[in-house]
């Protein structure tokens, strides 16, 4: 939704919303976080931030404001994305938009 409604690119969405995503499905999925900071050479350490740190190394957006979107859009952006078959696929369960809002809050 971030990419067709404010014209962002696919690759810098992913890598500003990925962190955030990790960091909110945490309680759902820390195993398998657990194991990709680990194969990143970061065990013990919290995916998100480890995602978080590769992805500002490869000099990309870090965050919503970076990019000209700010929580004035998150409502419409968070709406939208409740149509999207990504919403149950969720490791972490996404009961409505108020959800969605966190996580963009996140990647804010």
């Amino acid at each position: 939704m971030l990419g067709a409604v404010h014209d962002i690119p696919h690759g810098h969405t992913s890598c500003i919303v990925l962190p955030a995503v990790m960091r909110w499905n945490k309680s759902a999925n820390a195993n398998r976080q657990a194991e990709v900071a680990a194969a990143m050479g970061h065990p013990g350490e919290e995916a998100g931030d480890v995602l978080d740190a590769f992805i500002g190394g490869l000099g990309m957006p870090r965050s919503l404001s970076a990019v000209g979107v700010g929580e004035g859009a998150f409502g419409r952006i968070s709406e939208q994305a409740m149509g999207t078959p990504w919403i149950p696929r969720n490791p972490r369960k996404i009961a409505g938009p108020a959800e969605v809002r966190e996580i963009l809050r996140l990647a804010g």
